[in-house]
């Protein structure tokens, strides 16, 4: 029984990462086509990345004004998003979606389409389409859809190209290096990537979020409330552990390396700098955010 259990493991891996993509891509080709209006569109050019992580507090965003900027999630909570008016948000997390799971995400995807300037284009996950056409949302925004159906590893081929399905990224800022690389950027800068998810004890009775650079009011919930916690936070995240956690983020660390290789081979003369202080996203070569020339007039 045991040779058979492994067979079909063998079977559902082969599946979900190597065939599922691909017939997720032919199938889903006409909604992924748009994406080439955005392929090398900004050839040469430098952009920005910016995370949810603390340490954007202490960056003069008013600096990336004229830059082009990536921002992801629950970014138009920061005080300054408006200033800012990055060129892109992504919200790739498909919780948003899933009304079944909570109350509070869904609420809070409805109100990006207030809160998000029509100015931002919106790299949404494809997953959330059908959530976007039920209420109506998003029609004074120019928005692309993102599929993601398996993994990044070294055992099969993967794409990184937004035409097809790309691998599940565990992450929203290893979406926009996709889309950014996609889009033809050259220099590619991370701010606000902290990723020191593992001094966080996460869970029921424990932390309920990361630090961020703005208020959530998530992390001032009452961690073992059961009624309050059921309309903000999925059921898969209440059970996660500190061993779970430290598997999540090994597997996202896995994917920026695999992620890495692949864009220095099909974007030649890619660089893509972590200007993130005390940041332990060490795929990336590090530079200081001082040391970063801009345009003062």
């Amino acid at each position: 029984m045991a040779i058979f259990s492994k067979i079909e493991h063998i079977e559902s891996y082969l599946y979900r990462n190597l065939i599922a993509p691909k017939w997720y891509s032919w199938r889903d080709r006409k909604i992924l086509e748009k994406n080439l209006e955005l392929k090398n569109k900004y050839a040469g050019k430098r952009c920005f990345i910016i995370g949810g992580g603390p340490s954007v507090s202490n960056v003069d965003l008013g600096l990336l004004k004229d830059e082009f900027t990536f921002v992801m999630t629950e970014f138009d909570k920061n005080s300054r998003y408006h200033e800012l008016r990055p060129k892109f948000h992504a919200l790739i997390d498909s919780t948003y979606c899933y009304e079944h799971e909570t109350e509070y995400w869904p609420l809070r995807f409805k109100a990006k389409n207030e809160s998000v300037d029509p100015s931002t284009t919106l790299l949404l996950n494809l997953e959330t389409k059908s959530f976007v056409e039920k209420y109506n949302l998003f029609k004074k925004h120019q928005v692309f859809y993102i599929g993601t159906q398996g993994i990044f590893t070294d055992n099969l081929p993967f794409n990184i190209g937004l035409d097809k399905y790309v691998p599940s990224p565990k992450n929203s800022v290893l979406v926009c290096l996709m889309a950014a690389a996609w889009m033809g950027f050259k220099e590619i800068y991370l701010l606000g990537c902290e990723h020191n998810f593992l001094s966080f004890n996460i869970g029921y009775g424990k932390s309920l979020v990361y630090n961020h650079s703005y208020e959530d009011e998530i992390s001032k919930l009452d961690s073992k409330d059961d009624k309050v916690l059921k309309k903000y936070i999925s059921p898969k995240d209440l059970k996660l552990t500190y061993e779970k956690n430290v598997a999540h983020v090994l597997q996202l660390f896995k994917n920026y390396r695999f992620f890495y290789q692949k864009a220095r081979k099909e974007y030649p003369g890619i660089k893509i700098l972590n200007a993130t202080p005390e940041s332990f996203l060490d795929i990336f070569p590090m530079i200081n955010f001082e040391d970063i020339k801009f345009d003062r007039r």
